[in-house]
């Protein structure tokens, strides 16, 4: 056996514990596959203030986020009305999310395409709102 049949042995032999008895265990652990990559999503909204109803000056904003693990995947609408400023910085952050969190699911084809269109709509929605108030 050559070194490299050795060591994609090894690889596949991790790769496999890993998904067989880490990531389980790893979920429970962290309150079941519904909990999975919540926090981070709830962290997107640090720091920023999503109103249900609108305010002098406010843009309304939708965007879907995607979270899941290999099989599992769920998706999400966060919608309400915010400032400009903290519209565009939510968005980028949700962005980040889906481009991470949302990649480790069986959606990794779709979840990028989607997210990276659904983000420059609502950009382009930001900037309209914003130039006819």
């Amino acid at each position: 056996m050559s070194f490299l049949d050795g060591f994609f042995i090894v690889i596949m032999s991790i790769a496999a514990i890993g998904v067989l008895i880490v990531l389980p265990f790893y979920l429970v652990a962290c309150g079941g596959i519904m909990n999975y990559g919540l926090v981070p999503l709830q962290r997107c909204s640090d720091g920023i203030t999503l109103r249900t109803s609108p305010q002098k000056g406010d843009v309304s904003l939708t965007y879907h986020t995607y979270r899941g693990v290999l099989v599992w995947v769920t998706q999400e609408e966060i919608a309400g009305y915010t400032t400009p400023e903290e519209a565009r910085t939510l968005l980028k952050r949700l962005l980040k999310f889906n481009l991470t969190w949302g990649m480790l699911s069986y959606g990794l084809i779709f979840i990028p395409l989607l997210a990276i269109g659904n983000y420059f709509a609502q950009m382009r929605s930001i900037r309209i709102q914003s130039k006819s108030k």
